[in-house]
């Protein structure tokens, strides 16, 4: 069997040998229990130590052997390493990536908010530019009504003035008309005294009622001349009353004639 073994070199022919081996320890091992003076001592096989001293190919072969496995362990590992640094590549090219894309999606999403941003700031500055509008449309609005409001006082205080105007004319010159009246009928019932002298005046007042009647009569202004003073008050006895005054709207009435102050003098009758 052994022959055989030799003769076919490989792994059978070691494998069948290692088995025999082993059977042979195990036979060794278990039969201790019987009388250690009848145990036998089993050496070493001299055919295998000589099987393993005489056939150095077999050496070769199994160095080689054990250097292919060797090589072919350090080949795994280093495949390992290359499949790891290929995984590690690949995790930092991902993570490259990965951060990239972060770094891209922050920048769109600082792009973006600062286009917010501007939005906001373009509708906020819109919106103070439309209320600015708005205020000074107001105050445009306010100016012209105020002006408009400021024309139409004007417009109506010119009027009234004008009215005010044209009605106190009218009542002057109605004053006049009504005071030259009174004044020519007591002209006209007047009678100058012989010694009368030219230049001299009496002022005559006059407290009447809206009848036109006289309710009292003075000389406020003394001409200097008694005859020519006393002959100023006959004449307004003899005139006695003034009718016409009712004619006049009481109102002018009370304003010019409940009390009037009239001037003679001598000139008055060489009209």
């Amino acid at each position: 069997m052994m022959h055989w073994l030799l003769k076919n070199e490989g792994y059978p022919p070691a494998v069948v040998a290692a088995m025999v081996l082993h059977v042979i320890l195990l036979w060794i091992i278990f039969d201790r229990s019987e009388d250690r003076p009848n145990q036998v001592r089993i050496e070493r096989p001299a055919i295998v130590a000589a099987t393993v001293q005489a056939n150095p190919q077999r050496m070769r072969r199994v160095e080689q052997l054990e250097l292919q496995r060797q090589q072919q362990r350090q080949q795994a590992a280093r495949e390992q390493e290359r499949k790891r640094e290929q995984t590690r590549e690949q995790e930092r090219a991902q993570q490259e990536v990965r951060q990239r894309e972060q770094k891209e999606e922050a920048d769109r999403q600082r792009v973006a908010q600062q286009k917010r941003e501007q939005e906001q700031d373009r509708t906020r500055k819109q919106e103070q530019e439309r209320q600015q509008r708005a205020v000074r449309e107001q105050e445009q609005q306010r100016q012209q009504q105020a002006a408009r409001e400021q024309a139409q006082r004007e417009a109506e205080l010119a009027s009234q003035q004008a009215a005010a105007q044209q009605a106190l004319t009218e009542e002057q010159q109605l004053v006049a008309q009504y005071a030259a009246i009174i004044h020519d009928l007591i002209t006209q019932n007047w009678q100058l005294p012989p010694n009368a002298r030219n230049g001299i005046l009496a002022v005559v007042e006059l407290r009447l009622t809206p009848t036109g009647e006289i309710i009292q009569k003075n000389i406020v202004q003394g001409s200097g001349d008694a005859l020519f003073d006393r002959s100023v008050l006959q004449a307004v006895e003899r005139v006695g009353s003034f009718p016409e005054l009712k004619e006049l709207p009481i109102a002018v009435f009370e304003r010019n004639f409940r009390q009037i102050a009239l001037e003679f003098t001598p000139q008055d009758l060489l009209r």
